[in-house]
Parts: structure tokens; sequence; C-alpha cells
């Protein structure tokens, strides 16, 4: 027997069995490695409907939570969301309103879908690891609202009607035998596009106030340029200056007889004269014995001082007939002292409104 044959056998024998304890140690691994792979992946699609540790939404904690788990604890963060006051501002007007009440709403399954979703940012063992050790991945998620346009462009449309203020002209007038002084107002009115983009704007954001501009608007005749005023009360035989709504001064007066009123309503002086000519107006009637016309002079029925109205053939004017001053003498005109026409002529302008009444 060779005993080198025989050693030679021996130590091929042996590398051999190293190799061989390799390779299933090798092999071992693998399947172990193989095993834990398909472990984790099972794993992985088994939390494929379970939110990953440390997401939030709206501030709510729904890590580990399954899709209905999650739901049911966003509900109540979405009802508050949705129910939060807003106060909305437009001038002097305020409302107080609620998401819900412009027609807001939120779709928490659809919020639970985006917090299922911050997986797919992750490797499949990088899930694992953070589902297996519990480790966050602080993603902080909000919820989204849902607005319809058409319900904010209605309560834009009634922000618009209740802020509407009509500009209001100062003006003077008699009516129910009372002078009624009516003040200059300033108008408001409101863009209802303008507020409608500001409210969806401020629910996008999540604003809890909101401010509409509004546009002032100005009268075109104020208390301070509404100039004079002329009021003729019959009952009482006098003349009533007013400027800037201010009692400046009264005149006795005489006005139209019984049988030739003076008119009433509001007019205006429409032509005013010095020293005039007086033209006979009723040639065939009281007027039948006069001239058809009397130069100016002491004689003449106008006096030193005349001012034509709007309502036909009816003057303010002086008269030399100064006894008839606080009566119903005249045929129809408003007669003055000479001195207190005169007094009143250079107050007044043409367009001066005049209002005669009882």
């Amino acid at each position: 027997m060779n005993p080198f044959g025989a050693r030679g056998k021996h130590r091929g024998s042996g590398r051999f069995g190293r190799a061989g304890v390799v390779a299933i140690v090798s092999a071992g691994i693998v399947v172990v490695l193989a095993t834990a792979a398909f472990a984790g992946y099972t794993y992985d699609r088994a939390k494929a409907e379970t939110v990953l540790p440390g997401v939030h939404v709206a501030g709510v904690p729904i890590g580990g939570m399954t899709r209905a788990q999650a739901a049911a604890a966003l509900a109540p963060a979405a009802a508050r969301e949705l129910n939060a006051q807003i106060v909305i501002q437009a001038g002097p007007k305020q409302w107080t309103m609620t998401p819900r009440e412009l027609g807001a709403t939120i779709d928490v399954q659809q919020a639970v879908n985006q917090a299922l979703a911050v997986s797919n940012s992750l490797s499949w063992p990088s899930r694992v690891y953070h589902r297996l050790l519990g480790r966050p991945v602080a993603q902080n998620l909000k919820m989204a609202l849902s607005v319809d346009p058409t319900v904010v462009t209605q309560f834009a449309q009634r922000m618009a009607n209740e802020v509407f203020l009509q500009t209001q002209d100062a003006t003077v007038n008699f009516t129910d035998g009372e002078l009624v002084f009516r003040h200059a107002q300033r108008g408001m009115k409101l863009n209802k596009q303008q507020a409608a983009g500001a409210i969806l704007e401020a629910l996008k954001g999540g604003t809890a106030t909101v401010t509409v501009p509004v546009k002032r608007t100005k009268p075109k005749v104020t208390d301070k340029n509404i100039g004079s005023v002329i009021v003729v009360r019959l009952s009482q035989e006098k003349l009533y200056l007013y400027d800037n709504m201010k009692l400046v001064k009264s005149y006795s007066v005489a006005t139209g007889q019984p049988a030739y009123p003076t008119p009433t309503g509001r007019f205006e002086i429409i032509t005013k004269e010095v020293n005039p000519t007086w033209i006979n107006p009723a040639r065939n009637t009281w007027g039948a014995g006069e001239p058809a016309e009397i130069a100016p002079g002491p004689g003449n029925p106008l006096g030193t001082r005349a001012m034509a109205l709007s309502a036909p053939g009816i003057l303010i004017h002086g008269t030399p007939e100064d006894w008839s001053i606080g009566h119903p003498e005249s045929h129809g005109c408003i007669r003055m002292h000479m001195w207190d026409v005169e007094d009143l002529f250079p107050r007044v302008e043409v367009g001066t409104p005049v209002i005669i009444a009882y």
C-alpha cells in the first residue's frame, strides 16, 4: 500500500468537504435572505392599506391606522373646519359665516388616500423599516376644501344688495304742509365679483377674516353747496330765503287774489331785471284799462326789481302799492316792499329754486 497515495486522497477529500460546507452555508444564507425578503415584501403588501407611522392630516395623527380608522379619526376635524367661523367685513356691514354655509365640502376619503399615498415615495424595505420599528416619516398633510363657486357668488350678490346705498343729493321741498330738508348722503356699492374672489381665496387659505373694499360715491349737491332756495308760504304771506339749508332772512309779501291765485309747486328764477318795463299781460281782462306797457319809473307796477319764475306769467317783484303787502292782493305775482326786493335781488341767481306752498 502506498502511503503517499493514501495521503493525497485524504487531502483531496478534505478540500471538497470545506467547499461543500461553504456552499451549503451560502445556500442557507441565500435561502434565509430570500425568505426574509419574501416575508418583508409580504408584510409590506399586507400593510398597504395602513398609514405609515408619523403621518398627520390636519394635525390629527393617523399613523398605523387602517383606511376606515383614519376616516373615522378625520371626520371630527373635517366637521370643525367646515363649521369654523369666517368674519366677512364690507364697509359698515359684517357677516359671520362658515365654510359649510359658503358651499365648501371636505372629502375625507380623499384625505385618507393622500395619507396612504405617502408610502409611494419610499421603497418597500424602507416602508417595512418604518412600520416594524415604528419610525415616524414626519408628514403633515392638509384636508383640501372643495368650494361651489355658485354658492359663493350668490352670497356675494347678497352682500352687494345689503351694502348698496343710493347716493342722495341735498334737496329742499315742501311736503304735506312742511318744509322738508333732505340732507346729502354719500352712496356705497360693492363689486360682487371682487367679493366672491376674496371669499374664495379666504376659504382656500383657511383665513378667518375677510375684508372686501367698498366704493363710496359722492353726491353732486351737498348740504354745503345746495345754495339758495326761496320758499313762499301763501297762508302766511311770507317769503323765506334759505342758503345751504339755513334760514337767512324772511320777508312779508303779497300773493294772488282768490280770483287770480298764485300757483303752488316747485319753480325757479329764469330772469332777473333791474328797473323793468311792465308789459300788460291781460289786455282783455283785469288789464283792459291799463296801457300796453309802462316804462321804468315811480309808477311802474313791477317796481325797481323783477325776477321772472318758470311758472308762466309769475314774477317776484317790487310794488308801489305798498299797502298790499301782507294780503292776497296781486294777480298771481309775488309782490314785495321795494326795499325788500332790492335786498333779495343780489342774494339770488338765475336758476335759484322757488317753492310756493300754502
